[in-house]
Formats: C-alpha cells, structure tokens, sequence
C-alpha cells in the first residue's frame, strides 16, 4: 500500500478584507481602513497525496490554490482542519525568496539557503552544485540586480533544488529560465518524483500539468470541483474556463480558444502584451515559448476582429 507524503482534512481558511474605496482625510490620517465581511478562501478541502505522486492543483484567479500551498507549507494557519505532512518540505511558492538584489549571486545561495533552514556548513557543501546546476558561470560574482529574469530565476531554482526536499511544493514555477534550462528543471523533479518524492504544483499551464502530474484537483471558490486523473481534471477545467469571454475595447470578445490554456488567461497575457510588455518577460512568467505568446497574439487579434465585425454587422442589420 502507498505510503502518504500529505493527508489534508476539512481545511477552511477565512480572512476578512480591507475595502479599497478612497477613505476620507481624516481616516487617512488615522490610519484606519474599513473591512468587509469574511470572505472564504478555502471551505473544507480534504485530499491525501502519497509518495512518488507529482499533484496539480488548477483553478481560475481567487479559487484559493496559492492559499491552500501556504496552508500545506505550514506559513498558514487554517481556521479549521489539519495537514499532516511526512517528509522534508521544500517550497518555491515565490522565486527567489529571501534574495538581496544589491548582494552578489554567491552571496544570495547563501542567503536563500539558509532562509529555508539550512546551517552555513550544508550550503558550503552543495554550493559548488548548485552554480553548476545553474550554469551562471562567472556571473554567480556579480550583483544580482544585473541578472536578466531569466538568470535571476536559474538561480533560485537551483537553489530550491538543493534543498533536498521529499516534498516539493511550487506556485507557477514548472519551469524556468531558458529552454535548455526548462528541460532541466523537469527532468530534476520527474527524477525527485522517480526517487518516491512527491510534488504539488499549481499552475495556469494546464497542458504542463496534464503532461508531467499524475493526478489534479480542481478548486472554484475555495471548494474541490473534482480529484482524478490530471489529463481528466484538466479537460473538464479547460473547458469551463475556455468559456469565459474577456472585454476588449469595452465590448465582450471571445478569442480563438488555444487547447490545454484558459483563454481568460491567455488573453490577459496577450492584452499584457500589446499593451507594451517585454515578450520575454511575459514568456518566462507564464513559463511558455516567445513563439506561443506571437501565436496566442494573432490568434487573440485575429479572433478579436471577427467578434468586432460579427458586432458591426448585427449593428448594421439593425439600422438598416
């Protein structure tokens, strides 16, 4: 019988929210901010991941998937429920925490190590490895606010990899950097999992998550939707979330829908874009390809001029 890495039961997470409206001088000066009610982010999740299981957890903006990692890191406390983890925890839920941009590469392995729980003596040890796992050569000497995104997330991969963890928890960080680097990187966790690790990653890459998870679950509203297989979990997914329009211009637009991606998303991303995003930025963010964001951009144009036409057409029809 497998053996669990995280039993999760009846976890329930509230928090109560600062309104955004514009206060008055006064409050202003005093500092005090008006909330509203408890919203809940997470409403009695239970799910039991074992070892040599990699998890996904997919779910639009607000389903509370970046809650629940915190929730199974331990940095969040549930209101209600437990979590009962069997193994060393590592966590990547934000790249290079614990980094000082002004200090150098070398100096950040050390910093970053240690901001996870490693004594000076373990990062002496691993540090050669981790610079050659990372490939930065002789820019592991220069400050780190000289280093390219891609360089700077290289970087602090290498250094969540070395952690050593059996149980390996990741928000949107799949895969980094380069492409020969992203290919490195998946073949470092699939080897974590063949070594009876365990992952859990949430990511709006639903193809990735289809190819490299064994099993998904889907979150709405802070509530599972459904537990399987990934590749069924992110069907089901995929195709309620491929149905949600975005606004263009002021007008509802329905792009050309991309297999394995939600088009909210890819449309939020190609709006970013045309917008005056850096291409490259963009594609190591959402952890894809220069050449998948120039396609999602004449897809998304493209299937945006038909819908504006479609409108001025029935508009005409009306009028004439």
């Amino acid at each position: 019988m497998s053996q669990p890495a995280i039993v999760a039961e009846h976890l329930t997470v509230r928090f109560r929210p600062y309104l955004d409206r514009r206060p008055t001088l006064k409050k202003s000066l005093s500092g005090v901010r008006r909330k509203a009610g408890l919203v809940t982010a997470l409403d009695d999740v239970g799910f039991r991941i074992d070892r040599g299981e990699a998890f996904g957890v997919v779910g639009a903006n607000g389903a509370g998937k970046s809650t629940l990692l915190r929730v199974l890191a331990g940095t969040l406390i549930p209101d209600e429920g437990r979590v009962a983890r069997h193994g060393r925890t590592s966590t990547l839920l934000q790249l290079g925490v614990g980094f000082n941009t002004e200090l150098s590469g070398s100096r950040n392995i050390y910093l970053g190590a240690m901001a996870a729980g490693l004594a000076p003596d373990q990062v002496d040890e691993r540090f050669d490895a981790i610079v050659e796992y990372s490939g930065l050569g002789h820019a592991i000497d220069r400050p780190l606010k000289t280093y390219s995104s891609g360089m700077f997330s290289r970087l602090a991969f290498s250094v969540g990899m070395y952690l050593d963890p059996e149980i390996l928890l990741l928000d949107e960080v799949l895969a980094v950097g380069d492409e020969a680097f992203r290919r490195k990187s998946m073949r470092s966790m699939r080897e974590l999992v063949d070594r009876s690790g365990t992952i859990v990653l949430v990511s709006h890459n639903l193809s990735s998550i289809a190819d490299f998870c064994d099993r998904a679950m889907w979150l709405e509203d802070g509530v599972v939707r459904e537990i399987g297989p990934a590749e069924e979990v992110v069907g089901k997914y995929g195709l309620v979330a491929r149905a949600a329009p975005v606004t263009l211009a002021g007008r509802e637009v329905r792009p050309v829908p991309d297999e394995g991606w939600p088009s909210r998303v890819r449309s939020k991303v190609v709006i970013q874009l045309l917008a005056g995003a850096n291409i490259e930025d963009l594609a190591y963010e959402y952890s894809v390809t220069v050449d998948d964001l120039k396609q999602w951009r004449t897809a998304f144009v493209e299937g945006g001029r038909r819908a504006l036409d479609e409108l001025e057409e029935r508009s005409g029809s009306r009028h004439a």
